[in-house]
């Protein structure tokens, strides 16, 4: 399932109690699940596996927007990182997903975009 990334941005925005990163992982859970209002804990069981929160944190903290924006697929995303990280592609496609939309939520709240 693609992501709806605006739909997503949009939704992280309206969790203003939540870290950037948090508040995108729970908009992007909520597209897969097609529920509202998850917690993070929630958010993180939807993902099916707790290492993609790991991984979207570790891709926020290493890699700019510029970076992030690039398109996650089998030309691009680090094969051996999905490893060390015991994730999938698709998984770590989803992480890259979720740390840019954490991005995005971070420069809006600071109103860089």
């Amino acid at each position: 399932m693609a992501i709806d990334r605006q739909r997503a941005l949009a939704r992280a925005l309206m969790l203003k109690n939540e870290e950037s990163l948090d508040a995108a992982t729970i908009a992007v859970a909520e597209q897969l699940s097609g529920k509202t209002n998850l917690t993070l804990g929630e958010a993180v069981s939807v993902l099916g596996n707790d290492q993609i929160a790991a991984v979207a944190g570790f891709l926020s903290e290493n890699l700019n927007c510029q970076q992030l924006e690039q398109v996650c697929d089998t030309d691009t995303y680090d094969l051996e990182q999905a490893r060390e990280w015991e994730v999938t592609e698709a998984q770590y496609c989803l992480a890259h997903e979720i740390a840019l939309i954490a991005h995005m939520t971070e420069r809006k709240r600071e109103g860089l975009d």
